[in-house]
């Protein structure tokens, strides 16, 4: 018996409100609550859990899981599987990928039916004819990279810093890296490297530099504020040397032609409206979200502009 609002030739891909379908995307720091998942969920149900159906394959980029035990990711991806099921009626599994290339590779041979990409990294592969955005999270701060320094630091710019001296958490974000790689290019060897960092955490990195052990950290903007807000006499000796323009918030794409015109709108209304459920504000709280957004012109803007200051990585993607 043929599902409601899927395409009798995608059947296997269902017509689920998730985040990447193809037939053929917090502040916590090594807690688990510190990943990247804003787009992980539909809130409401749209068709009943079928035992005979094969469960969805919901990849995600490893990078989401920055500064996590390779141990803890399975049980940490778990949650989100036992509420995709609950509020879709649809059994999923979620798979932690090596990176963005390998979920987009396998998203193109069916290997996966589902995924969620950082802003940056669908900006990469937004000219596929094939992957079409269906909705973006709505970041409660913007997402911006800081180049961090103690404010009795002389440097005035990032490459006055010398050597080993830029604590890196565990746990940074994706774009922070991306951001901080990019820089690298443009500067004179040696500057800005990596130093060690006593500890894991955003704190202790931002403890460091404010303390003088560590001429510099880098972390994201939303996390710097954080900490300034939390020890506000400790985060007056920090101030920001360099910051990244704001990256794109993570996207829900789907491949062309896996819904239905109905199914994807009711897709699309129940992501909205489903984050104004108990579920959805628990949900938009844990991962500092306030929601989900249809595509917009404007952030499609965002993505080209997002794609002219950091291309795609060699070699660039198709």
């Amino acid at each position: 018996m043929p599902m409601a609002g899927v395409r009798p030739a995608d059947r296997r891909i269902f017509g689920t409100g998730l985040i990447f379908l193809e037939k053929g995307c917090l502040v916590g720091e090594s807690r688990l609550k510190g990943f990247l998942l804003p787009l992980a969920v539909a809130l409401l149900p749209i068709l009943p859990l079928r035992a005979a159906d094969p469960p969805l394959r919901i990849a995600m980029p490893q990078n989401m899981f920055n500064g996590v035990p390779a141990a803890v990711i399975g049980p940490a991806a778990k949650p989100f599987q036992s509420m995709f099921e609950k509020q879709t009626g649809y059994r999923g599994q979620v798979i932690v990928a090596k990176d963005w290339l390998e979920i987009t590779e396998k998203l193109r041979k069916s290997e996966y039916d589902v995924a969620v990409l950082h802003g940056f990294e669908y900006s990469w592969v937004q000219n596929d004819p094939n992957l079409v955005p269906l909705l973006i999270s709505v970041p409660s701060n913007k997402l911006e990279a800081c180049l961090v320094v103690n404010v009795n630091c002389p440097a005035d710019s990032p490459a006055d810093l010398k050597g080993n001296c830029v604590a890196i958490p565990a746990s940074t974000k994706a774009f922070c890296h991306l951001y901080f790689d990019r820089l690298k290019l443009n500067l004179p060897t040696g500057c800005c490297c990596p130093a060690q960092l006593e500890g894991h955490t955003v704190e202790d990195a931002l403890d460091a530099v404010a303390s003088g052990h560590c001429q510099a950290a880098l972390v994201d903007a939303l996390s710097l504020r954080g900490y300034q807000s939390n020890k506000p006499g400790v985060g007056k000796q920090l101030r920001v040397l360099h910051q990244s323009p704001a990256f794109p918030p993570a996207v829900i794409v789907y491949r062309k032609g896996i819904f239905t015109h109905e199914a994807e709108k009711k897709v699309v209304q129940g992501m909205i409206k489903g984050t104004t459920t108990p579920q959805g504000k628990v949900l938009t709280g844990l991962w500092k979200i306030q929601g989900f957004s249809e595509v917009t012109p404007e952030y499609l803007t965002e993505l080209e502009n997002c794609r002219k200051a950091y291309p795609p990585p060699s070699p660039a993607s198709k």
